[in-house]
Order: structure tokens, then sequence, then C-alpha cells
């Protein structure tokens, strides 16, 4: 069963760095990628939303679907096909799961044009929230 405590405490911090993320998209492109310090808050703030983002994916894949994530782009393919979020926006969070990957394990190489792309598609975590919490009002599957 979809916890519900489980899932708002990390869509409530996934909205908190959302905010965050979207704060430092003000000071513009050209500030961001010729500063070290933004770029390190933009980088943790996008890790950890997206992080909160698979999370839930992950626990709300386990209930709504009988196929089992390979990995954690595949959590939200699996929503997908569960039509618990659209298989466009399913395809492009995969994409965020990529680059969390990206920000966690390859931090050495991370391009700070390619994060800053990523910040302008912060609604993409947005629909996402939006549709597991249209999914907790609606409480389990009736079936």
């Amino acid at each position: 069963m979809v916890d519900p405590e489980v899932v708002t405490r990390r869509l409530r911090e996934l909205d908190r760095r959302l905010a965050q993320l979207e704060r430092l998209r003000e000071h513009g492109r050209d500030t961001y990628v010729a500063d070290e310090a933004v770029q390190a808050q933009g980088e943790r703030h996008l890790q950890v939303a997206i992080q909160c983002a698979i999370d839930v994916a992950l626990h709300v894949a386990a209930e709504r679907s009988a196929a089992t994530p390979e990995d954690y782009a595949d959590a939200f393919r699996v929503l997908g096909e569960a039509g618990v979020i659209d298989r466009v926006l399913a395809g492009r969070l995969a994409e965020a799961a990529g680059l969390r990957n990206v920000l966690v394990h390859a931090y050495l190489t991370v391009d700070p044009e390619r994060v800053w792309e990523h910040l302008g598609g912060l609604q993409d975590l947005r629909e996402l929230a939006s549709a597991i919490l249209v999914l907790l009002e609606d409480g389990p599957p009736r079936g």
C-alpha cells in the first residue's frame, strides 16, 4: 500500500528543492555558468529533487505495478506503463534520473551548461508531484 506519509514527506522536500532551483534560475544562465558556488547549489538541489522523485516513483510503482523497475530511470517508465503518469513525461523523468546518476557518480565531468538546461525542465518534476497527489487523493486502486 502507498504510504501517504512517506510520499508526502518526499513531495514536500521536492517542492522545497524546486523553489530553491527556481530562485537560482532567476540569476540567469551566465551567472550560473560562471559561478562555481551557484553551480554547486544548483547541482545539490537538483540531485535531491530528482532523488525525491525517484523515491516516490519506486514507492508508487511497488504498489501500482507488477513490474519491478530495473533501475531508477525504469521506475518512471513503470509509472507511465501503469497509467500513473503520461508516458512522454515518464521518458523525460527517466532522463532526469540519468542526470542524477551523473551528479552523484560522475561528478568530475558535470557540464554546467547541461545542468542549466535541465533547470529549465523543472515542470516535469512538478507534473509528477501533481499526478502523485491526485493518486493519493483517489486512494488505493479498486479491483
